[in-house]
């Protein structure tokens, strides 16, 4: 399924034409390694919270062998997604992928200050979990992930970022990942965001 997200996302930034992309919850920096493998983008960077995640995304990317001209198209840096940064802005397109999901519902609210309000890319893409899904996996008991803080169902997002896009002046629309469940939905939920120019 994280091969798949991935390569969700991936189509939609190709069919959306952005040619500047930031990772924002970038990880162990996955995403980062297949965005530097698309020439058209002229700039990639990743942002996380956590300076280990970075770390290791650095080693994975193998940054210290990285040649010029690749290394003169990626940033790394850490960060928090609900605090102001200018590092943010200047993106046509910042990616949320299984991210919105670890942050406290309290917090959302400065999330989409940061990224929709302030940073304001062209388009913002968002993966996350359809907990409707989760009955499909036998063993599972409670949330996905230890460090989930929620998970929507299908209605949930949609309420989420319709309200969104309507109060940042963007549109928004959606996406299955993964196998289409007739009763409960794909196993991710993937929203794309598009930013009104006359905002």
């Amino acid at each position: 399924l994280s091969v798949r997200r991935r390569e969700a996302v991936l189509a939609a930034l190709d069919e959306l034409g952005a040619t500047s992309v930031i990772d924002l919850g970038c990880g162990r920096g996955e995403l980062v390694g297949a965005l530097l493998q698309r020439p058209r983008l002229t700039r990639v960077a990743g942002m996380d919270v956590s300076p280990m995640a970075l770390a290791i995304a650095a080693r994975k990317l193998r940054l210290d062998r990285m040649p010029d001209t690749r290394r003169a198209r990626l940033t790394l840096f850490q960060g928090a997604l609900t605090y102001t940064d200018r590092r943010l802005s200047g993106y046509d397109a910042a990616v949320l992928m299984e991210v919105i999901e670890h942050i406290d519902p309290p917090r959302l609210d400065a999330f989409e200050r940061v990224v929709f309000g302030a940073a304001t890319p062209r388009h913002v893409l968002v993966t996350t979990p359809n907990a409707e899904y989760n009955v499909r996996y036998p063993f599972l008991t409670g949330l996905r992930h230890p460090d989930h803080r929620f998970e929507w169902t299908r209605a949930e997002f949609t309420a989420w970022a319709t309200g969104v896009a309507a109060r940042y002046g963007y549109r928004v629309s959606f996406a299955p990942v993964g196998d289409d469940d007739p009763e409960l939905g794909p196993p991710t939920q993937m929203g794309v965001f598009t930013r009104d120019l006359a905002s």
